[in-house]
């Protein structure tokens, strides 16, 4: 199996323009990286997650920890066997919010990397894809309730303290502080705050043709007016709003990447971007109305999803349906190790 980097030039210039008598320097670009394979993880593997030194992998209905300190040598360490289908997690500190499908959202406790440890669970109406968390509330989507609001003061036993209806078909969401952002198919981008007593009402609705369906990641601009930039994947590609009003999200720009967006996660100024056949791709987001591939890694097999911690970048790869296919158990798949070189 072979491959390769993919080259792209003059991505270090910096430019200027001239407006009457004033010089403005355009925001710098960001540096091209390129990537070696310095290993692989054989399958299973759905989704993956860099936290604390560690890998978390998901594949079908299992939870695994992987020891990557090594990352020629990676190990797998201890798992957690769900009743069903793993759709997506995030990490906080030691725990992982799963969302089962089903069994709804699964709250384990990863301080061991040995033993991962369901503490309690959270049985919503339909079926649960993932949950996020801030202080005590976690928001999490549920296909039939919406966007799904959970105290877990006490974990072992999670209470529901509100919902609210999303007006197409639940997808997916981010937290970032107190702020919740979540996605419906086709049309709606709507923004929360918990930061105030429930119950929770959007305080931003934003209704924009096909809306992300995936892989919602939230970052801080950096080389501009700290402009707040939420990016999501999805069957129109790369999508860039501006959530830096909470109370009027906008969206800047649907990005086609050479691929088909699966998932992505935020480095700097660049979104690394699980690109499906075209692999994996790296977008300069400097200018946030105008993203433009600077980089990547190619891939014999679609790149499905992606995460990233210092150098290292692991990817996701492999056949089969992208996402949700309940005939597929991901044992096609590996776990690509990719360090960056520059």
């Amino acid at each position: 199996m072979t491959h390769r980097p993919i080259a792209v030039f003059g991505a270090t210039a910096i430019l200027f323009w001239v407006w009457g008598s004033v010089v403005v320097p355009a925001r710098p670009i960001a540096q091209t990286p390129s990537f070696e394979l310095v290993a692989s993880m054989p399958g299973p593997a759905d989704h993956v997650e860099f936290h604390d030194g560690y890998a978390y992998v998901s594949a079908d209905k299992t939870f695994s920890v992987v020891d990557v300190s090594d990352p020629t040598k990676p190990v797998r360490l201890g798992s957690h066997l769900f009743p069903e289908q793993i759709w997506g997690f995030r990490l906080s500190g030691t725990r992982a919010f799963v969302g089962a499908n089903f069994f709804g959202l699964g709250v384990i406790d990863i301080s061991d990397p040995s033993a991962p440890t369901l503490l309690g669970s959270f049985d919503s109406l339909g079926q649960t894809k993932i949950g996020d968390i801030f202080n005590t509330t976690v928001a999490l989507i549920d296909h039939m309730e919406g966007v799904v609001f959970l105290d877990v003061a006490d974990e072992a036993r999670p209470e529901q303290v509100g919902s609210y209806y999303l007006d197409g078909y639940a997808r997916d969401l981010v937290m970032s502080g107190s702020m919740v952002y979540a996605v419906d198919s086709p049309t709606g981008l709507y923004v929360f705050d918990v930061s105030d007593p429930g119950p929770w009402e959007p305080v931003g609705i934003l209704h924009a043709p096909a809306a992300p369906q995936r892989s919602l990641e939230v970052f801080t601009l950096s080389g501009g007016n700290g402009e707040r930039i939420l990016l999501g994947a999805g069957a129109a590609g790369l999508q860039v709003f501006d959530v830096s009003d909470p109370a009027a999200p906008t969206k800047l720009v649907a990005f086609d990447t050479p691929g088909q967006t699966q998932s992505l996660v935020v480095k700097g100024n660049l979104a690394y971007v699980a690109d499906g056949q075209a692999g994996l791709q790296i977008v300069d987001l400097s200018n946030p109305s105008a993203p433009r591939v600077v980089g990547g890694f190619e891939t014999e097999r679609p790149a499905r999803d992606v995460a990233v911690a210092g150098s290292l970048v692991l990817l996701v790869v492999g056949e089969g349906d992208y996402w949700g296919d309940d005939q597929y158990d991901g044992t096609d798949r590996e776990v690509l190790i990719l360090r960056e070189t520059s």
